[in-house]
């Protein structure tokens, strides 16, 4: 039992990368399911439990015999319209009372090295907040919404419960991840619609709307936007290298983003040409630009992420093409 791992959002973007990982590392994952299962991926070492994060008891039980804790699993919306996010009482329920759940059923584990727990960059507030140097673990808190509130408010028990009861402890900042099925509305009309004036409405929306046509957002002062988004498999690696490197990692805090963040500007014309459609842009209020450092992580963890946008944006074509009819 020296190598299982009890996984929570196994299911996700990015957990089945860590699971898949994990069990290609050798690693036994004993998966705690809610409503999916992981598809496509099976094996020995695999154990599938059903569970709920808000069943204390149960968790106690379903955890037994692991040696690390990896709390993927959160109810929030990659894309509006908010579906999880709406309530601030299910969030709670959901991201701060099932990860103290889950705190309490590992702090007393006999033996336990790791409990990794996947916060988020929303905790910095990137977007809306302007930033003067790029984002470190460092970088003060500064939550833009309830769900990020709820991610500090679980950063400070994982911390917490380290002094307290000495549970070894390591918290991930992961970057805005997006799957090659899922990027490229980043590039559509609609994500940005509620960000643009009146006027760049009506002249927008005939000819981009309804995936007629891309978009490429720019910053009030006229230049660029630029934006920091990760491949979850960067991300998926970033987080199973701390739990393989638990020893140099443990009671620490580290972000992992893509490689670097990118302008807009200089991807749109690729973005449109592999649609064969138009683009155009227009400034869009609320939007700062921000890049997040992964250098602690780099260090402490090896962490090499390698997909640039251009890479994610060849990845996401190719699957577009072979979605089409």
């Amino acid at each position: 039992m020296e190598r299982t791992v009890f996984l929570t959002g196994g299911a996700g973007r990015i957990g089945k990368l860590v699971l898949q990982q994990l069990l290609e590392r050798g690693y036994r994952v004993r998966a705690l399911i809610h409503r999916h299962e992981p598809e496509g991926i099976s094996g020995k070492n695999l154990e599938l439990i059903r569970g709920d994060i808000l069943d204390q008891n149960g968790l106690k039980e379903a955890v037994k015999g692991c040696r690390f804790i990896c709390h993927l699993a959160a109810a929030w919306d990659m894309f509006p319209p908010a579906v999880f996010e709406k309530e601030n009482n299910q969030l709670f329920e959901s991201v701060i009372r099932g990860t103290y759940n889950l705190l309490e059923a590992s702090c007393s584990l006999e033996g336990i090295k790791l409990f990794l727990y996947a916060s988020t960059d929303a905790v910095y507030a990137t977007g809306p907040r302007k930033f003067d140097a790029p984002i470190t673990e460092d970088t003060g808190l500064f939550p833009s919404r309830f769900y990020a509130l709820c991610k500090i408010v679980c950063e400070s028990m994982c911390k917490q419960y380290g002094n307290l009861y000495g549970l070894p402890w390591l918290i991930v900042r992961i970057c805005w991840a997006l799957a090659e099925d899922e990027l490229l509305r980043v590039y559509s009309y609609e994500f940005w619609e509620d960000s643009l004036s009146t006027e760049d409405k009506e002249r927008l929306a005939p000819g981009l709307a309804n995936g007629r046509g891309v978009f490429a957002p720019l910053l009030q002062n006229g230049e660029s936007g630029i934006d920091h988004i990760a491949d979850p498999q960067d991300i998926a690696d970033g987080i199973v290298l701390g739990i393989e490197r638990y020893e140099s990692a443990k009671n620490n805090t580290f972000n992992l983003a893509g490689p670097a963040p990118f302008r807009y500007l200089d991807v749109i014309e690729k973005v449109a040409h592999g649609l064969g459609v138009p683009w155009d842009s227009a400034k869009v209020d609320d939007f700062q630009p921000y890049e997040l450092r992964n250098d602690r992580a780099e260090k402490y963890l090896g962490y090499n992420p390698k997909y640039t946008m251009e890479l994610m944006i060849e990845k996401a074509l190719l699957t577009d093409l072979n979605r089409r009819p």
